[in-house]
């Protein structure tokens, strides 16, 4: 994200970047998103609380964040590198999805209307990327 710097040195990291000001910044975050940020945080604010955690493997924290939409999920992953910030993942879900860690996978779970699926997301160097099946 062009705008967004991230501070570096023991004290910095994306924990010390406003995930509203970087949803804002983010150009593939729709309009309603953006404009639904003004009620956070407080408890008319539909994106959940942060999650930091090392999904790359790099020993520092990516930052996952989840919005929920009317009807649907929205949700991304962040990662630092050199005091930028970009996004590895961008996902879409219906509003009952969960998401989990399973060592530095991410598990997405999708349940409701009769159906389960499940996709795991793993780091490739470039981007989470979905874990094929076996």
């Amino acid at each position: 994200m062009p705008d967004v710097t991230v501070p570096g040195g023991p004290e910095g990291g994306l924990r010390k970047v406003s995930p509203e000001r970087l949803l804002r910044a983010d150009p593939g975050v729709p309009e309603v998103v953006k404009g639904s940020l003004g009620d956070c945080p407080g408890r008319r604010c539909r994106l959940r609380t942060p999650v930091y955690v090392d999904l790359t493997g790099d020993g520092k924290p990516e930052l996952v964040l989840a919005f929920d939409d009317v009807g649907r999920t929205l949700m991304w992953v962040y990662t630092a590198s050199g005091g930028s910030v970009r996004r590895v993942l961008d996902y879409a879900g219906p509003q009952q999805m969960t998401a989990a860690t399973l060592g530095r996978d991410l598990v997405v779970d999708e349940s409701g209307e009769g159906r389960k699926s499940t996709v795991r997301y793993r780091w490739n160097g470039r981007v989470m990327a979905p874990v094929p099946v076996r």
